[in-house]
């Protein structure tokens, strides 16, 4: 049995910037040497892994004759990731390009002047500079589009031939094929709908045959010229095409291809006495989703090897920390994974990729001689990684962790516009709400005051209901975990049991923040004297947050918005302002 793929990715490395003005130097492949030194990649072995991917525009990276408009600075793209392979071979580690060929361009792209029968379905996009544009897919229902792709997938095997391959994504996240960002969309609410699509050329095929045929596509390109690269098709929303587990898609993938699919999307749980379902990663929910299940036993059924997507060190559930430590979660997503015999993981996303007691506890769970036994099995690996410690107490912590995340609201609207990666330091008034949204949870938009748009599907009494339980049994696992660790002083016990306590204060901010938004949305001034005690609540958890996040420049920063969400700084300034109001 050969050795499973586990990629990683540096918590450094940033994804590249979509902006209305592209340079190459706003490409994450312009930048790898930089990021991925020999120590940044010993440190990723060391920790278990043996390959990483990288974000690459093929566009950039390869230059052809067929749209010689394209790949102005593809040798310089080669040079630099060449470089990185060679180095990284020393450490026992394959560089994958992960992409989504073929990328939309922007609409006043030379190209649709040179060849404008390409020109597919058109998008509007919101670049990373805050403008709105236009971008246009190059249409693949043409045969000069389809020959491009197949030549530029050869050119990319040929000049990089060191690589361990590709991953593709085929729906959704950036505009790219016409039926890309077309079909059943969910909106920001979390509903779907239908968004139909406007190219002419591609109205009248389906988007699975769209799809397959880009893999397709691409994977004779490669294979035309190397034999052994592995090529990995990403089923992340194909549902938008048909429903899961898709079997016009998987059933048409070539042999050779390795079929990735979300572990936990499409898994149900209950939660404050509702269903709900888990359409994003989750540490809270173990998987694997039923869905995942359909998908694994169509592959076996296809001869396909399989692997899965996890986000193993945090996830939107709260990312401005560095990991979410739901071990006993983690202990069964490596126990299942070795079970179904997958090929391997994809085990971060461009956040949530720090080193940390999750990524060594999955390497661990994946090893031989793990029983089913999972307090037996989280005893033993607490013993190993914090030396000394009182292995029972850790255990209590870590189980009392997942059952706190049993409360929370999970939903796409609260996941992707809830307030928690951010609840400490927004606005808190004994006054109306002004109306300002409190923004995206995942990018450094300005912060207001109006969280309605993450409350779809739950009341603002059920998210307190939340919080509040999540809070309380968290605060339990926290004083288990200092009981288990008060005899074993290491970085590792002080890094976890810090981490441990800046998500119970972030939680406890959030529960909050929620309290007083309610206050507001109908606000009288007899209302005051309630403020004040969630106020006076508040102004004693960020006390006991600042020192932490003074000590730990960890905290605060969102790896995908590549900022931070929270400084010292901004808690002080709340500090300040909430001592003014009480006194």
């Amino acid at each position: 049995m050969s050795e499973m793929l586990k990629i990683w990715r540096s918590s450094l490395s940033r994804f590249g910037k979509f902006t209305t003005n592209p340079v190459p130097d706003g490409e994450e492949t312009w930048n790898v040497n930089n990021v991925y030194t020999d120590a940044e990649l010993a440190k990723i072995a060391g920790s278990g892994f043996n390959a990483v991917w990288v974000h690459g525009l093929l566009h950039s990276i390869v230059q052809t004759d067929d749209f010689p408009e394209l790949g102005e600075y593809a040798a310089e793209h080669q040079r630099r990731l060449n470089e990185l392979t060679e180095r990284a071979a020393k450490h026992g580690i394959k560089v994958f390009l992960y992409m989504q060929p073929p990328r939309a361009l922007l609409a006043t792209h030379p190209i649709f002047k040179s060849h404008p029968e390409i020109g597919g379905q058109i998008e509007k996009m919101q670049g990373c500079d805050g403008e709105k544009v236009k971008v246009q897919a190059l249409c693949t229902s043409h045969d000069s589009v389809k020959k491009y792709l197949r030549n530029a997938a050869a050119e990319l095997a040929r000049k990089i031939p060191n690589l361990g391959g590709i991953i593709m994504i085929t729906a959704s996240e950036y505009p790219a094929h016409c039926w890309s960002r077309r079909g059943r969309m969910m909106n920001a609410s979390g509903h779907y709908e239908q968004l139909p699509i406007e190219c002419p050329n591609c109205k009248d095929r389906t988007p699975s045959d769209v799809v397959n045929e880009v893999i397709q596509l691409m994977r004779d390109g490669i294979r035309s010229v190397n034999s052994v690269w592995k090529i990995i098709a990403w089923n992340w929303s194909w549902a938008m095409y048909e429903d899961a587990p898709c079997e016009n898609i998987i059933g048409k993938l070539p042999k050779d291809v390795i079929l990735m699919a979300d572990f936990e999307r499409g898994g149900k749980r209950t939660i404050l006495g509702k269903e709900r379902i888990m359409d994003e990663y989750s540490l809270g929910f173990a998987g694997p989703s039923k869905q995942f299940k359909d998908s694994w036993e169509l592959a076996n059924r296809c001869n396909l090897k399989m692997m899965a997507k996890l986000q193993i060190g945090t996830t939107h559930e709260l990312a401005t920390v560095p990991n979410l430590p739901i071990i006993g979660n983690v202990y069964r997503k490596a126990v299942n994974a070795r079970k179904m015999g997958l090929a391997g993981f994809m085990g971060t996303w461009n956040f949530g990729n720090m080193i940390t007691v999750n990524t060594a506890a999955l390497n661990h769970f994946l090893g031989a001689n793990i029983s089913d036994d999972q307090d037996l099995e989280l005893r033993k690996f607490a013993t190993e990684y914090f030396p000394n410690c009182e292995p029972a107490q850790i255990n209590t912590a870590w189980n009392k962790f997942a059952e706190a995340m049993n409360s929370y609201p999970f939903s796409i609207p609260y996941l992707y516009v809830g307030p928690t990666n951010y609840a400490c330091i927004l606005p808190m008034e004994p006054a109306p709400l002004t109306g300002k949204s409190s923004g995206r949870s995942w990018l450094m938009d300005e912060r207001g005051d109006n969280i309605t748009d993450a409350l779809e599907g739950y009341t603002i009494d059920e998210v307190i209901e939340g919080f509040t339980q999540l809070s309380a049994v968290w605060q339990t696992g926290v004083d288990a975990l200092a009981k288990g660790l008060k005899n074993a002083p290491s970085k590792h016990a002080e890094e976890e049991l810090d981490n441990a306590r800046v998500c119970g204060y972030l939680f406890n901010s959030t529960k909050h923040f929620c309290k007083i938004f309610k206050l507001r949305n109908d606000w009288h001034d007899n209302k005051r004297a309630e403020y004040n005690a969630i106020a006076a609540a508040e102004l004693e958890n960020l006390r006991k947050l600042l020192p932490l996040v003074e000590k730990d420049l960890r905290f605060g920063f969102h790896i995908e918005a590549f900022g931070y969400q929270f400084d010292a700084a901004q808690i002080k300034a709340k500090i300040a302002t909430l001592e003014k109001q009480l006194s």
